[in-house]
């Protein structure tokens, strides 16, 4: 580990201070493209909540999707039409306050959930009655009176792939709201013809059918056309672990082409109390999302929703081209989006897609998407994009690497501790040794290699006190700025 011998002047000598890896920081989620009945929403929830941002656009937008696509769909030209649902994965640390964020999004489904199950004990009720009449009928009774069919049900968690087909059998909708994405991701465990299975469902579900499936003792499952929107969040670890198993063949089958990855740094720590504040734009937000839920899903005689297909005006058209021309160019040779094919092969289709959301919530009389509309969705999408780049760069760094992250995470939480105590902070490579990251005691010279590479980035020095053999370890100012 190099090391200087500290006189006081050190302190003030220049830092060249380099990231650790390039673009390892997020860009800022780019709110203000969202219109504003959900802009002021998320804006409002990321205060309350202290979340990340992106995380609250994710939860938000989910709920968008989830009441838009019953009664919606995109025509991108005048053949290529698809389902406005998205598929958002949120990767983040337990904790983050997903499950509390989309409890606030999530809200008008569970209260229409409630009026379906009030009206399903109303025709429950009628139904006794009118079969009651009819057996007691002599003679000639005709048909018996029919018995209500399965309350309509959208919201849906951790369910298999086996349960959360049986529920679409019942009501052709939903929204898989998770924290955990096992619906999706399920047990590591499982066997590959298994993992294949279930990425190849997911697909279809993107895709909103048909979905044909046959197992012995369930029978087979025929659905003509779903819809099914994802807000999904996995932990970094799982994240990794599942992608390093099943990478190829992920994204051989274009399972995660499909999703809007965005991977938010952490607020813990900084989540201090505050008082709520009004939630008139949150308030907006579930007016609307109530009014779309009002019609329910209908479909026709051969099993197939029935959707308005919201098409793009001629300037919107032209944007759309022009980005997904871009989104091309990007793609080959060493272009920015070289590396991750399958995530911007279906980048053209989720700007619809999200244009569709954005156009049908917000501006509810107009027909077709605008050219602004348009605009914003494809900013979104560029977006979510840079994310899955990040996040690919991200899952290629090597153990030496996010070892020396995650010291210098704990560095920068114990250097916020000693401010707000009034304490001048102070470090040594002994206290490092015995109180640093759990994943690094005990385990031979990770520590010293975590400091050593931090030091070569000039993010920390260390220092050989004279007189002691204590070393001690300073931060760079520079790195301090980026965790203020």
């Amino acid at each position: 580990m190099g090391e200087q011998t500290f006189d006081g002047a050190e302190r003030r000598l220049k830092w060249n201070t380099k990231p650790l890896r390039p673009d390892s920081y997020p860009e800022e989620y780019p709110v203000e493209r969202l219109p504003g009945i959900i802009r002021q929403a998320v804006q409002e929830v990321a205060d309350h909540s202290q979340a990340p941002v992106a995380l609250v656009a994710a939860s938000a937008l989910s709920a968008v999707s989830a009441v838009v696509q019953t009664q919606f769909s995109v025509s991108r030209n005048g053949r290529l039409h698809g389902p406005s649902s998205l598929f958002f994965l949120t990767v983040a640390e337990s904790g983050e306050r997903k499950t509390a964020v989309d409890s606030e999004f999530m809200r008008p489904i569970r209260d229409w959930e409630a009026r379906q199950r009030q009206e399903k004990k109303r025709l429950d009720a009628e139904y006794q009655q009118e079969w009651e009449a009819w057996d007691r009928q002599e003679g000639e009774r005709g048909d018996p009176p029919q018995k209500p069919g399965a309350t309509p049900r959208m919201l849906r968690g951790d369910d298999t792939s086996e349960a959360l087909l049986k529920h679409l059998c019942d009501y052709p909708i939903a929204a898989v709201i998770s924290s955990e994405a096992g619906v999706v991701f399920g047990s590591h465990a499982m066997k590959p013809e298994q993992v294949t299975r279930s990425m190849a469902q997911t697909n279809s579900l993107w895709d909103g059918g048909p979905i044909v499936e046959g197992r012995i003792g369930r029978g087979e499952i025929n659905l003509e056309s779903v819809r099914v929107t994802m807000g999904l969040m996995l932990q970094p670890n799982l994240m990794q672990k599942f992608i390093s198993q099943n990478d190829g063949l992920a994204r051989g089958i274009g399972f995660l082409a499909r999703f809007l990855f965005s991977h938010p740094e952490t607020t813990m720590g900084t989540r201090f109390y505050k008082e709520p504040g009004p939630m008139l734009g949150l308030a907006d937000f579930h007016q609307r999302a109530m009014l779309l839920l009002q019609a329910p899903a209908a479909t026709d005689e051969l099993g197939r929703l029935i959707t308005n297909h919201i098409r793009f005006d001629e300037n919107a058209q032209s944007v759309w081209i022009n980005f997904l021309n871009e989104v091309e160019e990007h793609l080959g040779g060493d272009g920015i989006y070289s590396g991750i094919r399958d995530v911007a092969s279906k980048a053209p289709e989720n700007a619809a897609r999200i244009a569709c959301c954005l156009h049908v919530f917000a501006m509810p009389n107009h027909n077709l998407i605008d050219r602004k509309t348009m605009a914003d969705a494809c900013a979104l999408m560029r977006w979510y994009l840079n994310e899955a780049v990040r996040f690919g760069q991200s899952a290629e760094v090597t153990e030496e690497l996010r070892n020396a992250e995650l010291l210098e995470m704990w560095l920068m939480q114990k250097w916020k501790d000693a401010i707000r105590a009034g304490q001048i902070p102070q470090f040594t490579v002994n206290t490092i040794r015995q109180k640093g990251p759990n994943a690094l005691r005990g385990k031979k010279g990770l520590i010293d290699d975590a400091l050593e590479l931090l030091g070569d980035h000039g993010r920390v020095r260390v220092y050989a006190m004279p007189g002691s053999k204590s070393r001690e370890v300073l931060i760079a100012p520079q790195v301090i700025a980026e965790y203020s």
